[in-house]
C-alpha cells in the first residue's frame, strides 16, 4: 500500500510540474530560435560578431529564459486557480533587483531574525511552482481568517506579504535545493561514471518521457543553461532520443506490410527527425507495439555511451530535432557540434538496425502486439 501511494505521490507531482511547464515551452523555443539565428548569421559572416545588432539579437533570445519565472507563475496560477496577479507578484519579490543586489552582497541576510538564504532565482522552475502551489492554501486560510467587510480590501495585502516570505524564507530555497539536487547528481555521475551515466539516461528517457518525469529534467537544463550558459548534456540525451525514435520508426516502415501503420510510421519518423517531439513515435509506434520501444532504447544508450566517452554539451535550449543541431555550436568548443552529429547518427543507425532485425513487424492484431 505504500508502494503504491509513492508511486501515486510521484505521478501527481510530475503531472504538476507537466502541466505548468507545457504551456511556456513555445516562447522558450522561439528564444532558441533567435539565438540560432544569431549563430547562423554570425557563422555565415551576415552579421558581425560583438557588435549591437548582434547583441539586441542576443537578449531578445534570452529574454524568455531569464523571465522564465514569470511565465511559469503565469501558468502555474492558472494550473493551481490561485491569484494570478498575487502569484506573479509573489514571484516579483524574488526575482527583485534589490534583492538580487543584497544576495551579490555576500554576508549574512536575514528577516526579523530569520536567516535568509542568498539565491539566485533567475532560470528558475521547479521554486516557483512550488510557492504558487503554496498559495492555494495561503489563500484558503487568508479568505477563511479575514472578516466578510474586509476581505475584498485586505485580503490581497495579506496574501502578497505571507506568499513573498513564503517564497524567500522557505520555500525558495527548497525548491532551489532539489533542483542543485538533481543538477549536482548528473554532473558527479558525468564527473565519476560518464559513459554509465548519459548510456543509463539517453536509454530510459522514452520511460520518463512516458511519466512526464522529463520535464523535471528539462527544468534543470534550463537552469544550467540560464546560469552557466552551458548544458552539461541532458539536452545532448534528447537530442539523441528524437533520432532514435527516428530511425526506429523508419524500421517500422520497412517491416509492417500494414499500409495504415507504414503512413503512421513515416509520418512520426520525419515528425520527430524534423521536430524533436517525441510523443507521437513514442504513443503511435514504439510504445504501441512494444519491441520498438525496447530496440530504440538500446539503440539511444549505445548513442549515450558514446556522448559520455566524448562529452557534449549544450549551448542553446531548443526542440532536438535535427535542424536544431546548431544548438550544439560554439566558437568555445570547435568540435561539439560535430560530437553531437554523430551522437545522433548512432541513435538512428543503431535504433533503426536493432528495430529493422529484432523489432518484428508490427500489425494491425487486436492486442496490438508484434507480429513475429
Amino acid at each position: 500500500m505504500k508502494t503504491k501511494q509513492k508511486a501515486n505521490l510521484l505521478t501527481i507531482c510530475v503531472d504538476h510540474i507537466s502541466s505548468c511547464m507545457g504551456p511556456v515551452i513555445p516562447i522558450l523555443i522561439a528564444g532558441g530560435l533567435v539565438k540560432l539565428l544569431v549563430v547562423i548569421l554570425t557563422m555565415t559572416g551576415l552579421l558581425a560578431e560583438g557588435s549591437s545588432t548582434e547583441a539586441v539579437l542576443s537578449l531578445i533570445g534570452d529574454a524568455p529564459l531569464y523571465f522564465l519565472p514569470f511565465l511559469v507563475a503565469y501558468t502555474a496560477s492558472i494550473h493551481f486557480k490561485v491569484n494570478t496577479p498575487l502569484a506573479i507578484g509573489a514571484v516579483g519579490a524574488m526575482m527583485s533587483p534589490d534583492f538580487i543586489s543584497l544576495v551579490a552582497g555576500g554576508g549574512s541576510l536575514s528577516f526579523a531574525g530569520i536567516p535568509l538564504v542568498g539565491a539566485d532565482y533567475a532560470y528558475s522552475t521547479i521554486p516557483i511552482i512550488l510557492l504558487v502551489a503554496s498559495m492555494i492554501f495561503i489563500e484558503r486560510l487568508v479568505h477563511r481568517c479575514m472578516p466578510k467587510v474586509l476581505d475584498e480590501i485586505l485580503s490581497p495585502l495579506v496574501i502578497l506579504l505571507l506568499s513573498s516570505l513564503a517564497g524567500l524564507l522557505l520555500i525558495g530555497p527548497i525548491g532551489t535545493l532539489i533542483g542543485n539536487l538533481l543538477s549536482d547528481g548528473m554532473a558527479w555521475l558525468q564527473l565519476h561514471s560518464p559513459v554509465l551515466a548519459w548510456s543509463l539516461f539517453a536509454g530510459i528517457l522514452p520511460l520518463l518521457v512516458i511519466t512526464g518525469m522529463h520535464w523535471v529534467f528539462v527544468a534543470v537544463a534550463l537552469a544550467d543553461l540560464g546560469a552557466t550558459g552551458v548544458d552539461a548534456g541532458i539536452m545532448v540525451a534528447f537530442f539523441i532520443l528524437s533520432l532514435a525514435q527516428s530511425g526506429a520508426c523508419l524500421a517500422v516502415f520497412f517491416r509492417s506490410k500494414s499500409t495504415s501503420i507504414r503512413k503512421l510510421a513515416l509520418s512520426c519518423s520525419l515528425t520527430v527527425f524534423l521536430t524533436g517531439v517525441t510523443e507521437p513515435p513514442i504513443y503511435g509506434i514504439t510504445l504501441k507495439y512494444k519491441r520498438p520501444l525496447i530496440t530504440s532504447m538500446i539503440g539511444a544508450a549505445v548513442a549515450g555511451a558514446y556522448q559520455g566517452l566524448v562529452t557534449i554539451h549544450c549551448y542553446v535550449y531548443a526542440f532536438p530535432g535535427l535542424p536544431s543541431c546548431l544548438m550544439f555550436s560554439d566558437p568555445s568548443e570547435p568540435g561539439n557540434l560535430a560530437k553531437a552529429l554523430i551522437a545522433a547518427a548512432i541513435a538512428f543507425a543503431a535504433s533503426f538496425l536493432l528495430t529493422f532485425f529484432f523489432g518484428g513487424s508490427p500489425s494491425e492484431s487486436p492486442e496490438g502486439e508484434a507480429a513475429q
